[in-house]
């Protein structure tokens, strides 16, 4: 996809913890248009609750997936998903959770509560958990997540970025290339010079709102559109 002509952004979504070697993160940091952005799926931080998911890892592992992911690519993006009030999740569990969404900086995380769907293996787990409790633990983890995602975003004021312009109105607001479309958050662009949608422009972060950054343009280094960006998982 990268030799393609026509295409400026190519970002991979949704990767399985458990299947990102060290290969593919050298191969996503260095080849041309590849965005250095990592959707990674944990899902949860504590062992038992993830081996009741059927899945893998642990927040030491998960923390040194993403140090391996900041050597290489400091700048890098990196969001995940996590699920709240699984059943069994004790609140000891739940602090697993909050420690590691704490050390890991992570620049957008959802949090959703664990909704029993008929028919799944997991409607038939013991330790089923109430609906208000399920809620309960679900917004006091959001509330941890923009809290965080806050400090991540203001944290890159002074970082250059390339912002991606997407709507030019009263304001222009586009993305970084750490930014997915959607859900992580845009960028307020201050710019002396024309831009349109689809430009690429360098900019400089100077200030945070939650996920959100204000950059102002680089004089000189905004390029014409060269085709849109192509996601895939």
């Amino acid at each position: 996809m990268a030799e393609l002509d026509g295409l400026s952004w190519i970002r991979v979504s949704y990767l399985q913890p458990a299947e990102v070697r060290p290969s593919l993160i050298e191969v996503m940091t260095s080849t041309p248009k590849v965005v250095p952005y990592f959707d990674l799926s944990f899902q949860h931080a504590s062992p038992p609750v993830l081996r009741r998911m059927r899945r893998f890892g642990s927040a030491e592992s998960f923390l040194g997936l993403i140090s391996s992911i900041r050597r290489l690519a400091p700048a890098a993006g990196i969001r995940s998903n996590v699920i709240c009030g699984f059943p069994g999740e004790t609140e000891a569990d739940v602090a697993v959770l909050c420690e590691f969404l704490a050390a890991a900086e992570l620049d957008a995380i959802g949090v959703f509560g664990y909704s029993a769907e008929e028919g799944t293996e997991a409607c038939l787990l013991d330790g089923q958990h109430p609906p208000e409790e399920i809620e309960a633990r679900r917004l006091r983890v959001a509330d941890l997540a923009y809290e965080l995602v806050s400090q991540r975003a203001e944290a890159r004021i002074g970082e250059s970025v390339q912002v991606l312009v997407e709507e030019v109105d009263s304001d222009i607001l586009g993305r970084a290339a750490h930014q997915g479309p959607e859900v992580d958050g845009n960028v307020g662009l201050s710019s002396r010079h024309r831009v349109t949608p689809g430009d690429l422009v360098g900019a400089i972060v100077s200030g945070s709102d939650g996920a959100d950054l204000v950059a102002t343009a680089i004089p000189d280094q905004c390029h014409p559109s060269i085709g849109p960006e192509i996601t895939t998982p």
